[in-house]
């Protein structure tokens, strides 16, 4: 008697869509054996079925507006992702794009699944990292861009920390985030370590775009901590100045974007991070090769008030910030420990984040 796939077993064959699978010497096996041989062969038909769905689930990453997202958009638009997949080993995944305003609503679709990779800054990061250390294990996967920030003035009178009044108001996106704590971190330069929150009645939490407004219209924010590309219009409009780059003040570059991910994606998706990884790199250094075309990219998926000139200006004066390899790790950890933000540091920068950049020489 015939019969059809997807499993059946007929002449002392078993079969299955993709073909034969054995052939069983009839001779001494009875019905009553023969029986459980094909519910096996269902059950490990279903759990391939299931296995190949997951293989071929395309690859979710969430990430926020800004230049500091290029990579993972170029990475997109000019298949690079696909291409470092299939190379990986995880030929057939394909990666999905997601642009969610905020890095809490970012590291909430992490936490809950929705998504599998996040775009966090650097101190989203470590807190994540220790408050989901032995459940999700939220970890760094790979740097986006070590921004650097300009502190900027609009008064002529203010030419060093120490010249900031008490009733000056600096714009900050956040004081707990990347320009929070580096304009904490250089006023515990400035003023010991006493003094790492001596401005922290002064701040102000301000969207990149009103704190340059604000700051440029000359009324109670003074100060501003302005990454690119609004470092760059600031510096163009004439009306403030610039006191330092932090990274000149402290001596060191940190990494301001980064992507993240949980422990259970990578224990069951190892390929396809790798893939991700390698697709970020040849991003980055496509920006840096092709500046123009990197610029008319990120025009092409954001609204922008800056033109196409001032754009590829601004990647090529942020060309040395690209890399996968996280930068001043430990140095926001120790000072995020010291002050309270973290209960400990971690012990080497390589415990907050998974391979293959674990592997490379980051600090």
């Amino acid at each position: 008697m015939g019969c059809s796939p997807p499993v059946c077993f007929c002449n002392g064959v078993l079969k299955t869509e993709g073909g034969t699978m054995t052939r069983l010497r009839m001779r001494g096996i009875t019905r009553r054996i023969a029986a459980p041989l094909l519910a096996a062969g269902l059950v490990a038909l279903a759990s391939a079925s299931r296995a190949h769905a997951a293989d071929t689930k395309p690859v979710t990453i969430a990430i926020q507006y800004g230049y500091a997202y290029l990579p993972v958009v170029v990475a997109e638009k000019l298949g690079f992702f696909e291409r470092q997949l299939a190379a990986a080993g995880a030929s057939g995944r394909t990666v999905a794009i997601q642009k969610i305003s905020g890095a809490p609503a970012i590291n909430d679709a992490l936490i809950s699944g929705t998504v599998d990779i996040g775009a966090y800054g650097l101190p989203g990061m470590l807190i994540a990292a220790e408050k989901t250390r032995g459940s999700l294990n939220v970890r760094g996967l790979a740097a986006l861009v070590a921004g650097d920030n300009g502190l900027y003035v609009n008064r002529a009178d203010i030419t060093s920390m120490a010249d900031f009044k008490p009733d000056d108001r600096i714009a900050v996106t956040s004081t707990t985030g990347q320009q929070g704590l580096l304009v904490r971190m250089a006023a515990e330069k400035a003023f010991g370590e006493g003094g790492a929150r001596r401005f922290d009645r002064m701040m102000v939490q301000l969207p990149h775009p009103d704190a340059t407004a604000s700051l440029l219209a000359g009324g109670t924010i003074v100060g501003y901590a302005a990454p690119h590309p609004y470092s760059d219009i600031v510096e163009k409009s004439g009306k403030a100045h610039r006191l330092f780059y932090f990274s000149d003040y402290l001596g060191e570059k940190v990494t301001s974007g980064l992507l993240a991910t949980t422990g259970a994606f990578m224990k069951t998706n190892e390929a396809a991070a790798r893939g991700v990884v390698a697709a970020i790199a040849e991003a980055q250094d496509y920006i840096r090769k092709e500046p123009r075309k990197a610029a008319e990219i990120f025009l092409a998926s954001e609204k922008s008030s800056l033109s196409l000139d001032e754009i590829e200006a601004v990647l090529k004066a942020a060309s040395g910030e690209w890399g996968i390899q996280p930068q001043g790790v430990m140095r926001f950890a120790t000072f995020m420990a010291r002050n309270g933000l973290l209960k400990a540091a971690p012990a080497k920068w390589q415990d907050v984040f998974v391979g293959p950049v674990v592997d490379g020489s980051g600090t």
